[in-house]
């Protein structure tokens, strides 16, 4: 009954976690928790959303509570590749649910003990063994029943769980010896045990409250730094990671270092395989990473000293008066330090790993460095001498009821005794001489005013320090530099540009900078539409902010590197280093001097044809550029042109092209010209006007007085001549007609001049090259 209660109330806790995580997650993404959507899913690829596996997730909490690691396997057939297993775990210990589970066992153990008659050491650890026994197997029978499946076309995967051989054992020792536990704590302290197995176990006591020292302060601060820098919502899933992170702290603060390692492989994409390590200590710029200040760590260190000198003064009224000076003596306390270290290593750790044979695979992981416990061994032995030297003399100020309520209960025999301890070859001796327990003089009213003055200055500077120390982090959080990210991106989002190139100059001359303004920018459409701040990593004067931004379906990781700008000390003036600006290609196929884009008039000055000057990149923001011609360019048309910017970086400029046609006006125009020139044309007297497209082959010497008349008009078409010397060609369509009279000598100088009226007709065809010169029309004609 005492397992399955205790089962129950840790799985009700582990889904009151994820129910405040799964809020917080909304909060944070506008109501939104549903997970990415894939094509290989059933319904469509929606992701089924996570409230509807809360419970499933929840069962599988609890038994990563008990070190369990959470896990799945695939089977696949992939073309060309053929049969592929893969595999997937990840281990992290919700650590604060495995502090539940063994308070639930201890006090339901407790419970149990003072309702039922009195038993046996052996009877109590049977009855431990069995409530062990029924809560390992809730525990992991229950997760391999609700483990989370993902039914998925053509793939075989095996649901998602976290059972382990690890979580079956862990869950059977808790429940075991928080059970004992629980049912020993309520017998009477007056039976408290002497001798070395006493002693060690008030050792862990000791080591347990030099944790708890440390990280009831580290906790809350770690959560209210995060709530300040990331809103209140990150706080809510704070009950699921926020003791593995005080652990990290409690372990950067006791000077040793916090490890990283990855590596990944692939035989697909080679040139992405990496790996490496790095350690991080609490001083210096490692920590900023984090996006925690490097002073920091100094206060961790403080918090660790102030956590020494209280268990030191613990240690001393716990075990009572040390009689022997051995090596065992001085051994005891480090040697808890070091258990205890290995533990904490342990369960702090986060590990992944992967592997999809020899497709690719993967590992990281982030934990304690691996001579974390060894330094703690070191810590202990500090604890140990400052109980000998420091503590007789720091526990006279220890309230008499509290220091009597942590020193060990005496047996009877032994409190009657003022005699030498009979504490044999253990080394420790009974409280009866326990100097802070002797009865005290009580103080006088000045000296308490004194004490009292002293302790309240004291903390008043404290709370000053810590408050200063806090408001400065928190001023400086809100001056950060993923604050100036976050204010470009938002500049983006909203069409100003002006904003945003002030708050990332790009360094172009203004000739480049035609794109950037607010009047184009701001009728740009599929702009950013949303966009995440992913990581910050600061390095003394340097920081690295990644950012997931969302456009028009896509999404991008996009770095940017910003620097302190003459820092003070309430605001580093981060400032970004340049923005991640893309480019945009104009071209044109026909000269136009000025395009329009996004309704604003532009001087690009297009060449056009096959000038090497026919199109102009220029420096772009993300969004949708519209291009088209201006309505001062009456003798020219041209559909508009749409090109989109996205946020990626590695594919060319995207390109508007303009196909340039030749207006109604301009061929108005040149219809216009082509009848002014031929009305000239036939206005000349000469057999072959100069110039023109008509012709008479009589001899100039047998012939006189001409006179031309155009009595059927050529028709012509108009068509782009993309290798002529001008855009357009004219050319005759269909041939005009022209008559021409005039006198002819029939005697052909032979004799006497014989002038005769004579008429001739001749075909009228002519072509003209038409280009654009200072906003005019012009024609250079040809006969061909």
């Amino acid at each position: 009954m005492g397992g399955a209660i205790s089962y129950i109330t840790v799985l009700i806790t582990a889904v009151l976690f994820l129910i405040l995580a799964l809020i917080g997650i909304s909060a944070s993404n506008g109501g939104n928790t549903e997970l990415p959507s894939n094509s290989m899913l059933p319904s469509g690829g929606t992701m089924p959303s996570p409230w509807s596996l809360m419970g499933q997730l929840a069962v599988q909490v609890v038994v990563m509570s008990q070190l369990g690691a959470l896990g799945s396997s695939i089977d696949a057939t992939i073309p060309f590749m053929g049969n592929v297993h893969g595999s997937a775990s990840f281990f992290a210990v919700p650590l604060l649910l495995t502090a539940v589970s063994i308070a639930v066992l201890f006090l339901g153990g407790r419970f149990a003990a003072k309702r039922s008659a009195a038993h046996s050491r052996a009877g109590a650890w049977i009855q431990a063994a069995v409530t062990g026994l029924v809560f390992t197997l809730l525990v992991n029978v229950s997760g391999a029943l609700f483990a989370i499946s993902f039914p998925v076309a053509g793939v075989k995967v095996s649901p998602i769980g976290a059972v382990t051989f690890g979580s079956v054992l862990f869950a059977l020792v808790i429940g075991v010896l928080a059970t004992f536990a629980g049912r020993a704590s309520v017998r009477p302290r007056t039976a408290t045990g002497v001798g070395e197995r006493a002693a060690f176990r008030r050792a862990f006591e000791a080591v347990a409250v030099h944790y708890g020292v440390f990280l009831a302060i580290a906790i809350p601060v770690v959560v209210v730094i995060l709530g300040v820098k990331s809103g209140w919502q990150a706080t809510l899933s704070a009950p699921l990671w926020a003791p593995t992170v005080g652990f990290s702290m409690f372990g950067l603060g006791h000077l040793s270092a916090v490890s990283r390692t990855w590596n990944f492989s692939s035989s697909v994409a080679s040139s992405s395989n990496t790996s490496g390590s790095d350690i991080s200590f609490g001083f210096g710029s490692a920590l900023a990473q984090y996006g925690i200040p490097g002073w920091a760590g100094w206060l961790l260190l403080l918090l660790a000293l102030i956590s020494i000198l209280v268990t030191s003064v613990f240690w001393y009224l716990r075990r009572g008066p040390l009689v022997g000076n051995k090596i065992a003596d001085w051994a005891m306390l480090p040697a808890a330090f070091l258990v205890a270290g290995t533990l904490m290593t342990w369960f702090s750790s986060v590990m992944g790993t992967f592997d999809a044979g020899s497709l690719a695979s993967g590992a990281g992981s982030m934990a304690p460095a691996w001579w974390t416990p060894f330094f703690l061994l070191l810590w202990g032995g500090a604890t140990e001498a400052s109980a000998r030297y420091a503590a007789p003399q720091l526990s006279r100020y220890v309230p008499l009821a509290v220091a009597c309520r942590i020193a060990p209960a005496q047996p009877a025999a032994t409190a009657q005794s003022a005699t030498a301890p009979a504490a044999g070859s253990s080394g420790y001796a009974t409280a009866g001489d326990q100097p802070a327990l002797a009865p005290r003089e009580p103080m006088s009213v000045r000296t308490k005013r004194k004490v009292g003055l002293i302790l309240g200055s004291v903390g008043l500077v404290v709370v000053l320090g810590v408050g200063a120390i806090v408001t400065v982090n928190v001023i400086k959080g809100n001056n950060g530099p993923d604050v100036a990210v976050n204010s470009y991106l938002q500049a983006l989002q909203n069409g100003e540009a002006s904003k945003a190139m002030a708050l990332a100059d790009p360094g172009l001359a203004n000739d480049q900078r035609i794109l950037l303004s607010d009047q184009i920018y701001a009728k740009a459409g599929k702009r950013i539409d949303g966009f995440e701040i992913t990581s910050t990593k600061i390095s003394e004067d340097n920081a690295t902010v990644v950012a997931d931004v969302r456009q028009d379906g896509r999404r991008q990781q996009t770095a940017f590197k910003l620097r302190k700008a003459n820092p003070e000390l309430l605001d580093d003036h981060w400032k970004l280093e340049s923005s991640p600006l893309r480019s945009l290609t104009i071209t044109s196929d026909t000269p136009v001097s000025s395009v329009l884009v996004n309704g604003q008039e532009l001087n690009v000055g297009l060449a056009g044809g096959s000038s090497a000057s026919s199109s102009v990149t220029l420096p772009a923001l993300p969004g949708e550029y519209t291009v088209e011609l201006p309505s001062s360019e009456r003798y020219l048309k041209a559909q508009k042109s749409t090109a989109l910017v996205d946020i990626g970086g590695a594919q060319a400029p995207p390109t508007a092209s303009l196909k340039v046609d030749a207006s109604d006006a301009l061929k108005s125009e040149a219809m216009a010209q082509i009848d002014a020139y031929l009305a000239e044309c036939v206005k000349s007297t000469e057999a072959q006007p100069a110039n023109c497209p008509l012709d008479n082959y009589s001899s100039s010497r047998y012939s006189r007085n001409f006179h031309w008349t155009l009595t059927s008009k050529p028709t012509f078409s108009i068509s782009k001549d993309p290798y002529g010397p001008s855009p357009w060609r004219i050319r005759t369509q269909t041939p005009g007609k022209a008559t021409v009279s005039y006198e002819r000598d029939n005697s052909y100088g032979f004799g006497t001049a014989e002038w005769k009226p004579a008429t001739d007709t001749t075909s009228v065809s002519m072509s003209a090259n038409v280009s654009l010169e200072d906003g005019k029309v012009k024609l250079t004609y040809s006969s061909y």
